[in-house]
């Protein structure tokens, strides 16, 4: 019997990256898994090889931002395949900034994606699992919450308020039988990676470098946070509670 067989997961931002690499995982864990994203298409390319692969899967499209398109993904989930008993919100942006740098209706944007749509989630699922006595969520936080970065103000800002609101929401809610945990990643090789090194004049070299400076030589992997996640939500992690696994290869070690 594959560990999460009759789970049902939602992953926001499922379409590439981190979040591609949870779906995916969870997947082949044996969840029915319903990838959320505001890219569509992609998410939808993601579950047709899945479904290829003969596991369980659809695509809708979310914005997290969005009170009524967190109400909307969760009840997409409940016609598909029933109440939802995983949530993982993964979804979150960043821009380089100093606090006299960061525009105020950018502070607001990573705002609302990174802490924000994490309230709306929450809102949306909790009641269910609440209802039923047992759930898995995952919050999807960062190092940065942890340490000072520079240039990353808004960021950094928004990823320690997710590490905050983790162990809060678990407080209210840990009497029901819901486990509430974040995982922290460093410094990972992913499309965003690709994105915020792109305008570089070299950007292999300069994501050359920025390897270089991880403490093991090498960025992390979308697959190993997933790895992570996968731990946090079955039951392999069922002592965890309000817990902030830290996956950064050292970084925040010394």
């Amino acid at each position: 019997m594959a560990e999460l067989e009759g789970q049902v997961a939602l992953i926001t931002g499922a379409a590439s990256g981190i979040g591609e690499a949870i779906a995916r995982t969870l997947a082949v864990a044996g969840a029915q898994v319903v990838l959320g994203d505001v890219n569509l298409q992609a998410a939808q390319n993601i579950v047709h090889e899945l479904e290829v692969q003969g596991y369980t899967a659809v695509a809708t499209r979310l914005d997290v931002t969005q009170e009524n398109g967190a109400e909307a993904a969760t009840q997409f989930a409940q016609n598909h395949f029933g109440p939802l008993t995983i949530l993982v919100n993964n979804a979150g942006i960043g821009s380089a900034g100093t606090i006299l740098t960061t525009a105020p209706d950018e502070w607001d944007r990573i705002m609302a994606v990174n802490v924000k749509g994490i309230y709306w989630m929450c809102r949306a699922v909790l009641p269910g699992m609440i209802e039923r006595g047992s759930g898995a969520i995952v919050n999807i936080a960062s190092v940065a919450g942890m340490v000072g970065l520079r240039d990353r103000a808004a960021y950094s800002t928004s990823k320690g308020a997710v590490m905050a609101l983790t162990r809060s929401v678990q407080a209210d809610v840990i009497g029901d039988n819901i486990r509430v945990n974040a995982v922290l990643p460093g410094t990972v090789e992913s499309p965003w990676v690709y994105r915020i090194t792109a305008d570089q004049p070299d950007p292999a070299a300069t994501r050359a470098q920025m390897a270089a400076r991880q403490p093991i030589g090498r960025m992390g992997t979308p697959q190993e946070i997933a790895n992570a996640v996968k731990f946090l939500v079955g039951p392999e992690g069922s002592f965890c509670w309000g817990s902030h696994m830290v996956v950064d290869g050292g970084l925040t070690a010394f």
